[in-house]
């Protein structure tokens, strides 16, 4: 008798299916591909760990020597350092700021240091130190703006908006600016500036201003004429005095003090008489 296979007859003879040959190769070659591909990412990496500040002890100083040295070798050593940014600043007093020599070798040059060199620089409020392969470093510095003179000891020092003092310059070119006088008043400056912006043609007569008692503010214009403000709302006081200087033309009249401390009322007081001529001898 018969018997009937369950799964169907098979042909006499007949071999398994095989894989094409095309197909294993097709994986062959995407897998050393990988591998290279791998290979070549994890040496990527590690040269680049290996120029890293903080890293040097893990890796061991030789490594990054024969590096910096195999770089150098090939031509990476620095032949031009660019600058960006620089307005009183010069491009050649940044280039020295940074210590660094021409034909230095580029892995070699320690960008942290360098940047913290160069925002040594009194004008300088901040610095970044880049290389630029094959053979370029490029310093891009942002300077501070002197926005005040600020009386300290007898003495005047000009000051950013961050009440940061910029050395390095005589004050005589800025005298322009406005003096700061007063126990905190730095701390309190930019409030004040924020307000006089609103007005350049006024805040451009202003001579001083002086932070009295911890509280507030005196303002002094070039006329001789003096405001107070009030503890708080210096926004709004400010654009008060600007409406009261505006409507009565007080720049121009025999005005000594303008007090804006009360929210209600403006206080005017006009200066005192001048004796006659011939009781001045």
């Amino acid at each position: 008798m018969r018997q009937l296979s369950l799964f169907g007859a098979q042909k006499q003879g007949a071999q398994p299916a095989r894989r094409p040959v095309a197909s294993r190769l097709v994986s062959r070659r995407a897998f050393k591909w990988g591998a290279v591909a791998l290979a070549g990412g994890v040496a990527v990496v590690a040269a680049i760990w290996v120029v890293q500040p903080g890293t040097l002890a893990a890796v061991g100083e030789d490594i990054r020597t024969g590096f910096v040295s195999a770089t150098a070798g090939a031509g990476m050593t620095v032949q031009q350092i660019d600058t960006s940014g620089g307005e009183r600043i010069s491009a050649r007093a940044i280039r020295t700021a940074t210590g660094i020599d021409i034909g230095t070798p580029i892995f070699a040059v320690d960008l942290a240091a360098a940047r913290g060199r160069v925002e040594a620089i009194g004008w300088v409020e901040s610095a970044s130190v880049e290389r630029r392969l094959p053979s370029t470093l490029h310093v891009r510095i942002v300077e501070r703006k002197a926005v005040a003179l600020w009386q300290r000891n007898q003495r005047l020092v000009m000051v950013d908006r961050a009440g940061t003092e910029i050395g390095g310059e005589p004050i005589g070119r800025f005298a322009h600016l406005p003096i700061v006088v007063g126990n905190g008043a730095l701390n309190h400056m930019p409030t004040l500036l924020d307000a006089m912006a609103t007005d350049r043609a006024l805040s451009s007569r202003v001579q001083a201003a002086i932070w009295i008692g911890g509280r507030r503010w005196t303002i002094h214009f070039d006329n001789g004429l003096e405001a107070k403000l009030p503890e708080s709302e210096i926004g709004a006081a400010w654009a008060r005095l600007v409406r009261e200087i505006g409507d009565h033309r007080l720049l121009d009249e025999p005005i000594a003090v303008v007090d804006l401390r009360l929210p209600d009322r403006t206080i005017v007081r006009a200066r005192p008489p001048e004796p006659p001529a011939d009781d001045r001898t």
